[in-house]
């Protein structure tokens, strides 16, 4: 094999001439690799921007889907009042056989928050970014809501079969309805503003694959004088 000696620079033209080819190589070779990276980052934005679209446009199917027991939970509520009304007065109340609950609706923001941690959401425009974050505001309100709303009617169902109520049942019964009825109204809110949200983005919502937790029908809009072995016939509940 042949090794050839660098040849010495004849003048300041040839300097010249060498050096500028290989600044121009490496200043192509620099911006290949800027095109490849922004490439990159486009289609990881694209993919990013998708991801949580759809997130969105699923929450909100689960959230209009949650609306339609809307009204069974307001009619529960105020057969719980009149309850708890009558047996704080010490007259005759009508005893309740179920009580139920509302079916949960499966919100999420995985989508969102990964797309953050992982520096995505950074990719895009400070306009999407302020937009979806104060979008993900009121979801997360949703869940909060949903959850802290679901341990109050967990204690509301210690109504179910009670012929007689305590003055400390009564008590700790109407706290517990005061809680499923503030959480029921931020629900509600928060499906609002939502809605309204995501409609400016151009986001609708996507109908679920299926009912909130595959019940026949919510918990809560059982008849309230339904013995428990009909009521899990009527919601079908696939666990029994």
């Amino acid at each position: 094999m042949d090794i050839h000696k660098p040849k010495p620079w004849h003048g300041l033209r040839e300097f010249l001439k060498e050096y500028a080819t290989i600044v121009i190589g490496v200043l192509t070779a620099l911006a290949a690799e800027a095109v490849v990276e922004n490439l990159h980052e486009r289609r990881l934005s694209a993919e990013a921007h998708e991801a949580v679209r759809g997130e969105i446009a699923a929450d909100l199917g689960w959230m209009v889907q949650d609306r339609q027991q809307a009204r069974c939970v307001e009619k529960r509520i105020d057969e719980i009042a009149a309850i708890l009304a009558a047996a704080r007065e010490g007259q005759p109340h009508p005893i309740a056989q179920w009580i139920g609950r509302p079916a949960n609706a499966p919100v999420s923001t995985k989508r969102w928050i990964a797309a953050a941690q992982s520096g995505r959401a950074a990719l895009f425009d400070s306009d999407e970014q302020g937009a979806f974050s104060t979008l993900y505001f009121p979801i997360e309100g949703f869940v909060a809501a949903q959850e802290q709303g679901l341990q109050a009617w967990a204690t509301l169902r210690a109504l179910e079969g009670a012929r007689t109520l305590s003055p400390q049942m009564i008590w700790g019964l109407s706290e517990a309805l005061q809680k499923a009825r503030m959480e029921n109204f931020r629900a509600r809110r928060a499906t609002d503003r939502v809605l309204s949200d995501a409609k400016a983005l151009g986001i609708t919502p996507v109908a679920p694959p299926h009912k909130a937790m595959d019940l026949a029908m919510p918990p809560i809009c059982v008849p309230i004088d339904t013995d428990r072995a009909t009521a899990l016939r009527m919601i079908a509940n696939p666990t029994g």
